[in-house]
């Protein structure tokens, strides 16, 4: 059973979305604003949240970085709001959001993207937790990369960018897959990973050239 954290400040749309996750066998609490949500996070360590970026006490890219703080437990982030510029949408995938809805939505699709959500957090935490190429070793479970030796701090989106290209070294991995699998589905938004990239590279030091840019396609990472 997934256990789903609701954090919506529209009491019927609230309700609504509780009622339909339950229906489909997920258990679920409900907060009406960031702070409440935080606090519910906190003492049940939901799988995933749920929330809108216009919370009435607290911006939904400050409930994002909040909801991750080192060493505690992260949940999947599933983003649901009126916000609709390209602007909110990457700043919310920059923050860690792994799914991101425009309202007016369809109950269906919410339960449908949580199921997801769901299936790729038991198919990544199924794995062997190391993952070692070369001078780079990541702990897919303390989340956790070291370069010969030397801890590396990521962001939760570098950190998954470099362990899907760790996964898949020496294969090319276009923008559009590494946008639709790391950051959901945003259209015309391929900078997003340029920028995620340029910053990886940069905190590996000598060994980012490793991760290699195949022009007018997408990245890889060199196993030579």
């Amino acid at each position: 059973m997934v256990r789903v954290l609701v954090v919506e400040g529209d009491g019927t749309l609230r309700a609504d979305l509780a009622a339909s996750l339950t229906d489909a066998g997920h258990e679920v609490e409900s907060a009406s604003s960031g702070l409440a949500g935080v606090a519910l996070a906190r003492a049940s360590e939901p799988d995933i949240v749920l929330f809108d970026l216009n919370l009435p006490d607290m911006n939904g890219i400050e409930l994002c970085q909040t909801l991750r703080p080192p060493g505690r437990k992260r949940p999947s982030l599933f983003v649901l709001t009126s916000a609709r510029e390209e602007s909110d949408r990457i700043a919310a995938f920059e923050a860690g959001a792994d799914d991101y809805v425009t309202k007016p939505h369809s109950m269906r699709e919410v339960v449908l993207r949580v199921r997801a959500l769901s299936r790729r957090r038991s198919t990544s935490t199924s794995r062997t937790d190391l993952v070692t190429r070369g001078a780079l070793t990541i702990d897919r479970a303390a989340r956790r990369v070291e370069v010969a030796g030397t801890s590396v701090e990521l962001t939760r989106r570098e950190f998954d960018l470099l362990l899907r290209l760790a996964e898949c070294a020496g294969r090319v991995q276009t923008r559009d897959i590494l946008l639709t699998e790391l950051w959901g589905d945003i259209a015309d938004s391929g900078r997003v990973v340029d920028t995620t990239v340029k910053r990886l590279r940069k905190k590996l030091g000598p060994h980012g050239p490793a991760i290699r840019t195949v022009r007018g396609v997408g990245y890889k990472l060199s196993v030579e």
